[in-house]
């Protein structure tokens, strides 16, 4: 019979609020997304928006969340990062759903599916969208493996950027998925200090944008937020610092992810990467029970977390990604 391992409850807590917190942000800002501005989220939802509205049919989660959890679901399986395992099922994900994906993301991804090696693929993408290179589409999904790795520092930084080498290259991607998965390892120690451990770590590689965003956390107002900066709604840099800000200043899990699904900008991957870091500050109790009802596949992204904590080289029987 095969030995059941043994976690530790709050870390189990704060692993699974990680998961949670990132799926039902995603699902509750992302019907918002499209609409911009909070002007135009507030005439479409005049009574607010309080909860998790039931994804389309046949696509149970956008790219915010699927990528997030088939990249959990190889470093649950096969036990290391494996950039070919892992591009092979955000690729197979994207010819059967691939909703929500961003231009960055399905270009490189593209070129995987036509052969290319998935780095050099990240790479040639971010030659031909340069203008959008700095994208958060690498950040949103990158934090399955701060709870893999959460006992290595040095691979959970090592593995963090290549994994969002795959498809998005710049450098200030790359080191913002460090950030964030410095962070949220910080948060599952119960570490609430976690800005200054991250900046520590990262002071002498990260860009200075994002380190000079970090430091601004501690001290700027919730109004100077960069939710809806004109032409930069999307910049990787301003989610690291928006989720940041509210993992820093007491704010609990539901009441950020409703703000940020009704003030506009990139709602659906503010709500989820802030979600991933209160879920870890806050733990599964954090999250509201309704919307653990209203969430999809909550049970099976519960054992998911706890898998990351304990992996196996075994492959599931059935992905989350493809549930209908």
């Amino acid at each position: 019979m095969e030995e059941t391992a043994i976690l530790d409850p709050e870390l189990a807590s704060r692993a699974r609020g990680v998961l949670i917190g990132l799926v039902a942000g995603n699902q509750l800002g992302a019907p918002t997304e499209q609409l911009e501005t909070a002007e135009a989220i507030r005439a479409a939802f005049p009574s607010g928006l309080w909860n998790l509205s039931a994804p389309p049919k046949g696509s149970p989660y956008d790219d915010d969340a699927a990528m997030a959890l088939l990249l959990a679901e190889s470093l649950a399986e096969v036990g290391e990062f494996d950039a070919t395992d892992v591009a092979g099922r955000w690729v197979k994900w994207m010819k059967l759903d691939g909703r929500g994906l961003g231009n960055t993301t399905r270009t490189a991804l593209r070129l995987i599916e036509r052969g290319v090696e998935p780095f050099a693929a990240g790479t040639q993408a971010r030659e031909a969208d340069h203008q959008r290179a700095a994208g958060n589409g690498s950040l949103k999904r990158c934090a399955p493996v701060a709870i893999r790795f959460h006992e290595n520092v040095d691979k959970l930084i090592r593995v963090s950027t290549q994994q969002a080498a795959i498809t998005h290259a710049d450098e200030r991607c790359l080191w913002a998925c460090a950030a964030l998965n410095l962070a949220i390892r910080e948060l599952l120690y119960g570490n609430i200090y976690f800005v200054d451990e991250v900046l520590h770590r990262l002071a002498n590689k990260a860009p200075r944008q994002l380190l000079e965003a970090m430091r601004r956390v501690l001290i700027e107002a919730q109004t100077d937020l960069p939710i809806t900066v004109p032409g930069e709604t999307g910049y990787v840099v301003h989610c690291v610092e928006i989720a940041f800000w509210f993992a820093t200043h007491d704010r609990s899990l539901e009441d950020a992810l409703i703000y940020l699904a009704q003030a506009g900008g990139k709602t659906g991957t503010n709500a989820a990467v802030t979600g991933a870091l209160l879920g870890a500050r806050y733990g599964l109790s954090g999250v509201p029970p309704r919307w653990l009802d209203q969430l999809t596949g909550s049970p099976g992204i519960i054992r998911l977390a706890d898998r990351l904590l304990t992996p196996r080289a075994t492959r599931s029987s059935s992905s989350l990604t493809a549930e209908r």
